[in-house]
């Protein structure tokens, strides 16, 4: 459980780990859950590609330049530890079977994720056993937003369009859940790029103030319709609220609550997955985890970890 023991012991997550039982468990459930298996779907936010690069911001390993993939952790791979699980995309001590299975990919859409689950259902069966990590909308919102940019959408129908794609992605953690059926699914809301760089940068560029707010309003549509498709039955899905999360820690009255040092700027000079602790802006003294943002998009470490903690508590306190 390396990631988990290396967080536990730095002082630059004691305001992550507070409060939490990420480091050492629940004491109130009579029968903890343990899964024997975990599978991730999403898009690029949960993803370990097969080089072990993940587009946040990559650590290095001491006195290389080789990616040291254990640390600095995207979300599913947190809860992977949690459980002593390794994904084959980071098994640094070669452990000869990887009981979590990395299904993200770049770029997916709800439509993606809903054809990933699909095809991996062709093959394998989701038992109770099975612990589903889910999350993805971002690229349902940049789409909508786009076209609304574009003129090929009105607002309403931009909103309208997340809102039955937040819909869908419920209706899938319900299928796979399958009333307890079917696997026990952790299921994240996408960040909320209303509070991005990228909406500064479209605020700039266009000179409206509004695209922010509509990045912000297309991201509540969208998690309100997720939200509300899926059966709110804890026994076998728990959410993780990861666009609220966005919300808290973009306030910059809040940097030292929240290990941060920086919530507008993006830490990474070259494009993801490239992005290391080598190759971040001058100022960020090495350290990956005190930016909010990796790129204009993409969250980075600390809002990672911290998912992934509140995910990891949800699974061991809810009654999965």
């Amino acid at each position: 459980m390396r990631v988990l023991k290396s967080l536990c012991a730095s002082a630059l997550f004691a305001a992550v780990l507070a409060g939490l039982s990420g480091c050492g468990g629940s004491s109130s459930r009579v029968e903890a859950y343990v899964p024997t298996g975990l599978v991730a779907f999403g898009d690029e936010l949960s993803l370990i590609d097969t080089s072990g690069r993940k587009y946040t911001v990559n650590a290095l390993k001491t006195g290389t330049t080789g990616i040291d993939c254990a640390t600095y952790p995207v979300w599913p791979q947190v809860v992977a530890d949690g459980y002593g699980m390794v994904f084959q995309e980071c098994n640094p001590n070669a452990v000869a079977t990887t009981a979590a299975v990395m299904k993200a990919s770049v770029g997916a859409k709800v439509a993606d994720v809903v054809a990933a689950v699909a095809a991996y259902q062709a093959t394998a069966v989701f038992t109770p056993q099975t612990l589903v990590t889910v999350m993805a909308g971002q690229h349902d919102i940049l789409a909508a937003y786009n076209a609304y940019g574009a003129g090929t959408l009105t607002r309403a129908q931009a909103k309208a369009q997340v809102a039955a794609a937040g819909k869908t992605l419920g209706a899938l953690v319900n299928t796979v859940a399958n009333q307890g059926s079917g696997a026990r699914v952790l299921y994240a809301t996408p960040p909320n790029l209303g509070y991005s760089p990228f909406a500064a940068e479209q605020v700039s560029t266009t000179g409206d103030a509004d695209r922010a707010v509509l990045l912000k309003e297309l991201t509540l549509d969208f998690t309100a319709g997720l939200r509300l498709e899926v059966i709110n039955d804890g026994r076998y899905a728990a959410l993780i609220t990861a666009d609220e999360l966005t919300i808290t820690m973009s306030d910059p009255t809040k940097l030292q609550a929240n290990a941060l040092t920086n919530v507008v700027d993006a830490v990474c000079t070259t494009a993801l997955p490239d992005c290391t602790t080598a190759t971040m802006v001058s100022g960020a003294a090495g350290l990956g985890t005190a930016y909010l943002w990796a790129d204009a998009q993409h969250p980075g470490v600390n809002y990672q970890v911290r998912v992934g903690i509140a995910a990891l508590n949800r699974a061991r306190n809810n009654p999965f």
